[in-house]
Formats: C-alpha cells, sequence, structure tokens
C-alpha cells in the first residue's frame, strides 16, 4: 500500500514567524501535538508539544514572543506519497518518530502518523510484522 492511501491531506501548518504560543493554541484546537512549519507550500520544521514544553517554557522562555524558527526542527527527515507504508514504518523506527511530513517534490502534501500504521497493519497481516519491529525501535 502506497502512503498516499493512509496519509492526512492538508496537515495544520504554522509560519516559522509564528510564537510558541499560537502554536500550542493551535494544537489545542485541532487536538493534534505536532504542526508542520511551512512557506509558500514548503516544509521548513515540524513542531511538537514537547518542544514547546521543553525549549520554550522550561528553558524560561516567553511563549507569547518565541518565534517558531528558534526552536523547531529544521529540515525533517520526510517521505513521499509513493513510497510503500513499509518503508515510512522504517523511518518511523529507525529515527524513533511518530510522524513523518510527506512532500511532493519540494511541496507539502501530508503527514503520516504511527498511528496510521498500526491502522495499515490491522488489515496486512503480511506486514503486521515487519510494522511492529520496525515501530519497536522507536520505543528504545
Amino acid at each position: 500500500m502506497k502512503v498516499s492511501e493512509k496519509m492526512t491531506e492538508n496537515p495544520v501548518t504554522v509560519k516559522s514567524s509564528a510564537t510558541a504560543k499560537e502554536v500550542a493554541e493551535k494544537m489545542k484546537e485541532e487536538n493534534i501535538g505536532t504542526v508542520l512549519v511551512e512557506e509558500n507550500g514548503r516544509l521548513k520544521g515540524i513542531v511538537t508539544d514537547r518542544q514547546i514544553a521543553t525549549k520554550v517554557v522550561a528553558a524560561g522562555k516567553d511563549p507569547s514572543k518565541t518565534r517558531v524558527s528558534e526552536f523547531m526542527t529544521e529540515n525533517p527527515v520526510t517521505g513521499s506519497p509513493d513510497m510503500e507504508m513499509e518503508d515510512v514504518t522504517k523511518i518511523i523506527g529507525e529515527n524513533g518518530y511518530r510522524r513523518v511530513p510527506i512532500v511532493e517534490g519540494e511541496r507539502l502534501v501530508g503527514i503520516i502518523s504511527a498511528a496510521d500504521i498500526v491502522e495499515h497493519a490491522r488489515t496486512c497481516q503480511t506486514c503486521m510484522g515487519n510494522i511492529f519491529n520496525e515501530v519497536a525501535k522507536a520505543e528504545r
């Protein structure tokens, strides 16, 4: 199965000039823990709720003044919509990620999560063993 069949299209994004407070509010509103940073349709970075907690709040920075560009993960590892699910699973497992942005060329087109992969595993008996082995690597 291709990543394009399981990915979330039109992921929630922010500009790198957004503040940590604005991103946290967007996360709360959308009930998500990861936001992609994009400029003109191109992926620039990724921000997680954990980064806001550890790199902004715990570091004593003012969330209403700290820009995403100051703490985001720049140039994150990405996948493509035409990848096989098993290949993106390896990216998640080998890197300990929970989500991978999906780009086509340089254009951001979606995001896929470990939960999407687990959902896929329920319908693919052949893939299940491989997928669980790769996701288990993320727990280390």
